[in-house]
């Protein structure tokens, strides 16, 4: 309880700090870098190769769940016509992969005894300060007021998308933790370290991916949804939290300036939310 408690605190308060100063990218850069490492570096320590084979497919086909079913939700609220799309660079994300897949060898490797715990429990504060810092320089009142039904109504779908898929999916995971994972929002670099820290290092890598391939999945499994039947809604919905980012450009061009408009706005609630939702709920 301690944990959560400052851990929100620190969340709080470095959202007003970072209305006055700014970080330079590459230390937010190497906050998440050093958390994906020490989750992964800790789950190889602890995990078998059949495992890791076990958590590769299991977190693909669990993102898929999560994807197809937040979409299949937005279908219910809108239908839009198709638009053209671009091919997207995924280069930047190497960033982050190598240092899960590194993690896992070395840890599968070299076996140490290490109190991973505590390691995770400083990694996941500076996490948050370095995050609070990043909401606190792009929140703008400007931005809060523009908050459209569009907005509003995609997060909904997100949450309760979240919620269908880890009812679904309970019968082959504990609720809670499947909860927790589908929650993140394809937040990667969050969710994954903070299940570690309560569930291990098996769970934190699932959770890891799961969110990770969703943002994946977004970009490669949206334009075939929209084919056969297309919704903005749905598909800023399954973008989550990183609509407001990395696949801000895929509905720029999907969906033009006004929906993209309300992805932005998705994508920042969800940024805001999701660090205090996840602890909440873990305390139910």
């Amino acid at each position: 309880m301690y944990f959560l408690v400052l851990f929100i605190l620190l969340y709080l308060v470095f959202i007003l700090v970072g209305r006055f100063i700014k970080l330079p990218s590459i230390i937010s850069d190497v906050v998440i870098v050093s958390l994906i490492f020490t989750i992964s570096f800790w789950g190889g320590n602890e995990v078998s190769g059949s495992q890791i084979l076990y958590i590769l497919y299991t977190s693909l086909l669990t993102s898929i769940v999560v994807v197809t079913i937040t979409y299949l939700l937005g279908l219910f609220l809108t239908v839009s016509s198709k638009s053209e799309w671009k091919k997207i660079d995924f280069k930047s994300q190497l960033k982050y992969i190598l240092p899960l897949i590194l993690g896992l060898l070395i840890g599968f490797f070299i076996k140490v005894k290490i109190n991973f715990n505590e390691i995770i429990d400083y990694e996941l504060y500076a996490l948050v300060i370095v995050i609070g810092i990043q909401v606190g320089e792009s929140l703008k009142l400007e931005i809060l007021k523009r908050i459209s039904g569009l907005a509003i109504v995609s997060i909904l779908v997100d949450v309760f998308g979240a919620i269908l898929s880890a009812i679904l999916l309970s019968p082959f995971y504990p609720f809670k933790e499947i909860l927790l994972t589908t929650l993140g929002s394809g937040w990667y670099s969050y969710t994954g370290p903070f299940l570690a820290k309560y569930y291990g290092p098996t769970i934190g890598v699932f959770a890891f991916l799961v969110n990770f391939l969703r943002e994946q999945l977004t970009f490669l499994l949206i334009p075939l949804f929209f084919r056969v039947r297309a919704s903005p809604i749905g598909a800023i919905a399954v973008g989550g939290a990183t609509s407001m980012d990395v696949t801000l450009p895929l509905y720029v061009d999907l969906l033009g300036n006004e929906y993209a408009i309300g992805a932005l706005i998705n994508g920042l609630i969800l940024t805001l939310l999701v660090p205090i939702l996840l602890p909440l709920v873990e305390v139910l």
